[in-house]
């Protein structure tokens, strides 16, 4: 069962995307997450994805759930809390969880969310004919 209310606090993990000053980051990125956030949001790095995720990329960000992460080799799984935000004319997707045994954050999932629909900017692109050929037909 979900839990109705997130596990982390948004702020730690915005933090840790930061960096620290020149030490190694503490937040890796999941399998596929580069792919999804290049396709999705033209972030093709690591850096790019965190730097996005520093400088408030996540706007109005909105709580779904937190759940455990089912495919962990960790015991008890870590949590994964996971938001909806909107990054110009598009609504995203991201879940992430901190791993506690390698004491980093962990990008789980990165990537637009077409399941929410269009944005209210997007519609109004798409009616006067200004939306980029590459999210055409998106809906």
């Amino acid at each position: 069962m979900p839990k109705p209310e997130p596990e982390y606090d948004i702020k730690d993990f915005v933090k840790a995307c930061k960096g620290n000053g020149g030490k190694p980051s503490i937040v890796v990125l999941e399998g596929r997450v580069r792919r999804t956030a290049d396709r999705d949001f033209n972030l093709k790095t690591r850096e790019a994805i965190l730097s996005f995720i520093a400088v408030g990329g996540l706007e109005d960000l909105e709580f779904i759930n937190a759940l455990p992460f089912r495919l962990s080799t960790e015991i008890p799984p870590p949590i994964c809390d996971a938001y909806h935000f909107k990054s110009g004319f598009s609504i995203g997707y991201i879940s992430f969880f901190y791993s506690e045994p390698n004491k980093k954050w962990v990008i789980k999932s990165f990537h637009r969310d077409d399941a929410c629909g269009p944005t209210a900017m997007e519609i109004a692109l798409r009616n006067a004919e200004l939306l980029p050929e590459s999210l055409e037909g998106s809906e």
